[in-house]
C-alpha cells in the first residue's frame, strides 16, 4: 500500500515550496541555471526515494524502504536552496560583516591571528579540515542508522529540522547577508599554505565579486558556500551530536564534533559570533519541527496520528 508518513509530506511540501520560490527567482532574473550539471544529481537521488516508495508499496522491507526515502531528500533539497541562494545575487543589500566584526572585537577574537596561529600546528589543521569537511557525511550516515533502526519519528524530525533550517538561514541571509572575515582580511601566502586553509582571501574575493556583478550562468562547479551567520555548519554538528543520542554513533560524533567549532572558525572562515547563531538555529528549526511531528507516545512506539502503529521510534 501506498502511503507517506508525516513527516515525508512535510518534507515533499518544503522541497516543492522552495522549488517555486526557485522559480519565481529564475523568471524575473538574469541568471541562466545550467540545468544539464544538475540533472543527474536530482535522477540519482529521485530514484533513490522512488525505489523506497516501491518497497513500501509491496510492503517489502519497510526500514530499508524509509531510510532510502529519507537519504534521497537531503541532497535534493540542499541542491535547490543552494541554487535559490545564488539566485539572489547580486546582493541588493548591504552586508552586514561591519557588525559582526565589531562583536568580534569586543570579544577579542581576531580570525587573522587564530589562522596564523593554527599555521604552526599544520597536523592539527589537516585534523580539522576533515572535521570540517565531514558535516554532511555525518548527517547521511546518522540518516542511515536511524532508518535501519526504524526509529521514525528520530528520523523525520531530522530530516524536517534540517529542512527548516536551510529555509530559515536562506530567508535570514536574504535580508542580512554576511560571508564573513575572509572576504575582508588578508592572510600571508605563506600562512595559507602551512595552514592547508579551506577558506582563502581568494575565496572571499569570490564572494565579494559575486556580490557586486551575480553570475551569468550557474553551474555545479561554481556553486559556493555564501552563508556566514548564522554557521549551517555548527548547525549541522549540532543536528547530528542531537540526534545520534541512544545510537553507536554517538560518542564518535561527540570526538569528531569537538573540534567543528575551530574548524569552522579557521577553514570556515567565520565570526565568532556565527558559532552561537547556528546553535541557536538549530533550536528555532527543532521547536518548529516538534510542533510539525508531535510524538504520541504508547510504550515502545512514538507515532503520529496519521503514521502506522507499527512505527518504532
Amino acid at each position: 500500500m501506498f502511503f507517506l508518513y508525516r513527516g515525508e509530506r512535510f518534507g515533499v511540501g518544503i522541497i516543492l515550496a522552495v522549488s517555486a520560490t526557485l522559480a519565481v527567482l529564475v523568471a524575473q532574473g538574469q541568471t541562466q541555471i545550467v540545468w544539464d550539471a544538475f540533472i543527474n544529481q536530482f535522477v540519482f537521488y529521485g530514484i533513490i526515494m522512488v525505489s523506497g516508495l516501491l518497497l513500501r508499496c509491496r510492503g517489502w522491507l519497510p526500514r530499508t524502504s524509509l531510510t532510502l526515502v529519507a537519504v534521497g531528500f537531503f541532497p535534493i533539497f540542499s541542491s535547490v536552496t543552494a541554487l535559490t541562494g545564488h539566485m539572489m545575487f547580486p546582493l541588493q543589500r548591504p552586508l552586514v560583516d561591519e557588525t559582526l566584526f565589531a562583536i568580534d572585537h569586543a570579544l577579542g577574537y581576531d580570525w587573522v591571528a587564530a589562522v596564523t596561529w593554527l599555521a604552526d600546528y599544520p597536523q592539527l589543521s589537516t585534523i580539522m579540515k576533515y572535521v570540517y569537511l565531514s558535516a554532511l557525511p555525518q548527517l547521511l550516515i546518522l540518516l542511515i542508522v536511524l532508518g535501519v533502526q526504524g526509529r521514525v519519528i528520530a528520523l523525520h524530525r531530522m530530516v524536517v529540522t534540517g529542512m527548516v533550517a536551510g529555509c530559515l538561514i536562506t530567508l535570514f541571509w536574504s535580508i542580512w547577508p554576511s560571508f564573513g572575515p575572509s572576504a575582508y582580511l588578508d592572510v600571508p601566502d605563506e600562512v595559507i599554505a602551512r595552514a592547508g586553509l579551506l577558506v582563502t582571501p581568494d575565496y572571499g574575493a569570490q564572494l565579494m565579486d559575486l556580490a557586486r556583478n551575480g553570475m551569468e550562468r550557474i553551474e555545479k562547479h561554481q556553486l559556493l558556500g555564501t552563508m556566514a551567520f548564522p554557521s549551517f555548519h555548527i548547525l549541522m554538528a549540532t543536528l547530528a551530536l542531537f540526534f545520534a543520542r541512544g545510537t553507536w554513533l554517538f560518542w564518535p560524533y561527540v570526538m569528531a564534533n569537538s573540534l567543528m567549532i575551530p574548524a569552522t572558525l579557521t577553514h570556515g572562515g567565520h565570526h565568532l559570533i556565527d558559532m552561537p547563531g547556528g546553535v541557536l538555529l538549530f533550536v528555532c528549526s527543532y521547536a518548529i519541527s516538534r510542533q510539525m511531528l508531535p510524538q504520541t507516545a504508547q510504550a515502545g512506539c512514538a507515532t503520529t496520528p496519521d503514521y502506522p502503529t507499527t512505527a518504532t521510534a
